[in-house]
């Protein structure tokens, strides 16, 4: 009697291993979601891990896990380690039909683009002799923004700028756009005459318009970082000059475009990118023209975010090669734009490399062309350099972190 009741909890056991095995991730979602989509760097994140079973049979173990860029560190570090990545491991016991959403914090102390492709899901037979797993799919995304620098002087300097531009547009009208109506004046040509101001004042009146040349700004950012010893946090003051001239000179209605020597992340291919083969060398470029809109904006952030300064950066003196005698710098001309700016915009550079990058800029502003040139250095450093009277030098002294 008790051999056939061992013999049957046996064949018991053996069916529901069967059974479990069978159907345990049947009618099971998990799912992982950023709740922002950007952030930015040095502050916080949410997100929200969601478990449901929507069938009967329960799950009395359920390990759930998943792997992010380092970069990105959780606010609990309870089953969390840290090697090449940052590995996370959860552990949940559902019944039948029941839903779990857990809110997880995460810390983001560094620019970045992050995204969680998948998640593994594992569970256990009974004792826990067997164990099955599988890979569930899980698409979720967040662009750490580079964090905001105080640009006040840059943007003092670019007015300035801007005015001297301002001055020399008068001399260019567009006749499609419209700007206002005065007296004539015996300089004015007959057919800007506005003849039903005309007739009703008296007098004769003419037409205004606006001047054909745009508010535009370009930046050039410069992250080559090829020497020895490497300047991060250099490279990083960089992009924040970047990133919060680019917010702020929208934020005043200026069109601005920017152009960097970096490689951008081909999870997403992004907007505005022109690839180019200097040599046999794949690298990227990244081009985007000057607009003025939120959209545009968000280009420029997300574009900022993906830089990488350890892979395929070229050196100005490639990025100019009509400009500098290098030799073969591309093979043609770049597939979508140039990246020379045109004579209407006001230029900024953005570079810590000043022995290697002041010929080029130099070249590239000429002597009639007004510019800015921001060089971050490196707090207790000396930065001892002379330029001609129209292109001006913005110094930054930056902590090293």
């Amino acid at each position: 009697m008790i051999s056939l009741f061992f013999l049957g909890f046996l064949l018991l056991a053996a069916f529901w291993n069967l059974y479990y095995a069978r159907h345990w991730n049947q009618n099971l979602s998990v799912s992982l979601h950023f709740l922002q989509d950007f952030v930015y760097a040095g502050s916080q994140a949410g997100m929200t891990e969601k478990i449901e079973n929507r069938k009967k049979l329960p799950l009395p173990v359920l390990e759930i896990a998943f792997h992010i860029d380092k970069k990105l560190s959780f606010h609990d570090c309870e089953n969390t380690s840290v090697s090449d990545f940052t590995y996370k491991r959860d552990i949940f016991a559902l019944l039948g039909r029941q839903r779990i959403t857990r809110k997880l914090t995460l810390d983001c102390p560094k620019r970045g683009y992050f995204r969680i492709g998948s998640l593994d899901l594992t569970t256990f037979s009974m004792l826990h002799r067997r164990r099955y797993s599988v890979a569930s799919p899980a698409d979720t995304e967040l662009y750490v923004y580079a964090a905001r620098a105080d640009v006040s002087e840059i943007l003092t300097v670019c007015e300035r700028l801007m005015g001297n531009l301002q001055c020399a547009k008068r001399l260019y009208e567009d006749p499609f756009a419209f700007s206002s109506i005065r007296e004539y004046t015996t300089t004015d040509p007959m057919n800007t005459i506005n003849w039903k101001a005309t007739a009703r004042t008296g007098e004769f009146m003419v037409n205004t318009f606006e001047s054909t040349l745009t508010k535009r700004v370009m930046i050039y950012l410069d992250i080559e970082d090829s020497g020895i010893l490497k300047y991060e946090h250099l490279t990083e003051e960089s992009i924040s000059v970047a990133a919060s001239l680019s917010q702020k000179l929208i934020g005043h209605g200026m069109e601005v475009g920017i152009c960097i020597n970096a490689h951008i992340d081909e999870n997403r291919p992004h907007a505005g990118r022109t690839t180019v083969h200097p040599s046999k060398e794949l690298v990227h470029v990244t081009y985007i023209k000057p607009a003025c809109n939120r959209k545009h904006l968000t280009c420029i952030e997300q574009t900022l975010a993906k830089c990488k300064n350890n892979e395929a950066v070229i050196p100005y003196t490639r990025l100019f090669p009509e400009l500098c005698d290098t030799g073969k710098a591309f093979p043609g001309r770049m597939e979508s734009a140039s990246p020379i700016p045109p004579e209407d915009v006001v230029i900024i550079f953005i570079s810590k490399n000043t022995l290697l990058n002041q010929p080029v800029i130099e070249t590239l502003v000429g002597k009639e062309k007004q510019a800015v040139w921001v060089i971050p250095y490196t707090r207790g450093e000396t930065c001892d350099i002379r330029t001609p009277g129209n292109l001006r030098l913005i110094k930054r002294e930056v902590n090293v972190s």
